[in-house]
């Protein structure tokens, strides 16, 4: 089966709105007077950001010995009556369940966690916060639920378009967006430049040095922050104006423009928390770093989108990974050949669902290859291994990269490995470059988030790893509070002149150092 039998929900509420419509607020307060009746309830979102976020709200309307957080990196309380948390971590049953943004359940790699919840869940009551255009593929997965309404939130607040913003023009309470780390702190060295007060927030930076990073736009203490795509999916922060730096984003496949409901989903951030109707403004960003070109009609197209007009565009897709049950619980060297045959399974079974895909099993497999290498097992089906299937999985679904501290986890966990040289003093910390404490604070991160399903892992205690990755965030904070933390991310490493921040050489230098140039593609 692709999925087991469920019990279907009692009552659905759809939410269907842009951002900035009062569709989380909904959600919310549903929960609030689910609680107030003596219920359970689970508000699960994209971001741990997201989830922090609403955990702070649900703690001031209910008792806080009653509300919970559970994301991939904190647990408080998570046994709690009313939790908050990441989709991927919320409770599968329940009285209540307020699943947000999700149109996320169209993700390749993370729409599982919302699709499961939808098909497999079983809560009695549900609310569910969306984009307009994925309002008939959730319909379709809830299609067997008792009573469904659908509520329409239109936007509270006007976006507005407008041309060009530059970097000495661009309004206090700005954000600037652009899509990887590198062009993140080249545009934040061009505002600082032109003497203006900027911060960073990406995806590499740890929990700690994001929320420092957003109490410093909040507060005042500088006028713009440059991000990725983080503040698209419900982070609230005071902006004034969003300026898109580029349309365009690798998405771990192929760089592509952004999706229409993408873009309006970061565009929407602009004009948020006590700024009056019509304060929020969006433009492409007009910036001297070479290489940035952002799409003028895409970005307006968004702020029509932002503001509810139809975008004639619809999300047709949703994704589903097994759970460990659904692959018949093989043996570890048996579990390529399990989701292999799951794919094929489900692809079949998924026919009578036309709406429904098999998500990619790629990632799952790079995981698994990644373990076996760490313990030395050859890639055989009767290959034996030093520990069970069950744990081989859970490892395999951790929320760690193949690329960052999976490996000596997996090997920790199976073999007995001490990890302990992994840990750093703080003086040492103290003294380390962005990209080493940013590395730091990720391993920190890995470790804290096996501990919590392993427990101590190597050795190391999960508080261990929490004071290791506290410590390399304040660490970023700091390099960011002082000055521009990656000064040469759009120069050219030979030549030293302007240069793509996605490239270490300009074109000039490219073509010298590699013989290819204008007419001369081989070099001869």
């Amino acid at each position: 089966m692709l999925l087991a039998q469920r019990t279907p929900p009692d009552r659905v509420v759809l939410r269907l709105g842009p951002t900035n419509s009062g569709k989380t607020h909904g959600a919310i307060e549903f929960l609030v007077a689910q609680a107030e009746q003596g219920r359970s309830g689970t508000y699960a979102a994209p971001l741990r950001m997201l989830a922090q976020e609403a955990y702070e709200r649900l703690r001031t309307r209910l008792p806080p010995e009653r509300v919970g957080l559970l994301t991939g990196e904190e647990r408080i309380n998570p046994q709690a009556d009313v939790v908050s948390c990441t989709a991927e971590s919320a409770r599968i049953s329940g009285d209540a369940l307020a699943l947000d943004e999700a149109h996320w359940l169209a993700d390749p790699d993370r729409g599982h966690a919302w699709t499961r919840l939808l098909l497999a869940g079983s809560h009695r009551h549900i609310h569910v916060a969306a984009a307009p255009e994925a309002g008939h593929l959730i319909r379709a997965a809830l299609a067997g639920a008792r009573h469904i309404e659908t509520e329409q939130h239109a936007r509270q607040a006007e976006l507005l378009h407008t041309s060009a913003l530059k970097p000495a023009t661009i309004p206090a309470g700005s954000a600037v967006v652009a899509f990887s780390r590198r062009a993140v702190l080249a545009l934040h060295r061009e505002l600082l430049d032109h003497g203006r007060s900027a911060t960073v927030l990406y995806g590499a930076m740890p929990p700690g040095a994001r929320r420092e990073q957003i109490r410093r736009l909040t507060a005042g203490e500088v006028e713009v922050i440059v991000t990725t795509d983080v503040i698209g999916h419900g982070i609230n922060l005071p902006l004034r104006a969003v300026a898109f730096a580029e349309t365009t984003k690798f998405d771990g496949r192929e760089r592509r423009p952004l999706r229409l409901w993408e873009a309006a989903q970061i565009a929407g951030r602009a004009g948020r928390r006590g700024l009056g109707a019509g304060d929020g403004t969006v433009a492409v960003y007009a910036s001297g770093v070479p290489g940035f070109a952002p799409d003028r009609g895409l970005v307006r197209a968004a702020v029509a989108a932002a503001n509810g007009a139809p975008s004639g565009l619809s999300i047709t897709r949703a994704h589903l990974r097994p759970d460990w049950p659904e692959l018949g619980e093989p043996a570890p060297a048996e579990i390529p050949h399990a989701l292999t045959g799951w794919r094929r399974a489900a692809r079949h079974e998924a026919r009578a669902h036309p709406w429904l895909r098999p998500a990619p099993i790629e990632t799952l497999l790079d995981q698994w290859h990644a373990i076996r290498a760490s313990v030395g097992v050859r890639a055989a089906v009767d290959a034996p291994w030093p520990g069970a299937g069950p744990t081989v999985w859970r490892l395999m679904t951790l929320p760690v990269d193949a690329g960052g501290a999976l490996a000596e986890i997996a090997s920790a966990v199976l073999t007995g490995r001490s990890l302990r040289k992994l840990l750093r003093a703080g003086s040492v910390i103290s003294r380390m470059g962005l990209d080493e404490a940013e590395r730091h604070a990720a391993t920190m991160r890995d470790l804290r988030a096996a501990g919590r399903s392993f427990g101590p892992v190597g050795g190391v205690d999960p508080e261990e790893a929490s004071a290791g990755e506290e410590a390399a965030s304040r660490r970023i904070a700091g390099l960011v509070a002082r000055h521009g933390p990656l000064a040469d991310a759009s120069l050219c490493a030979s030549c030293g002149g302007p240069c793509a921040p996605w490239f270490r050489r300009c074109d000039d230098c490219h073509h010298a150092v590699s013989g290819w140039y204008y007419g001369d593609p081989y070099g001869w």
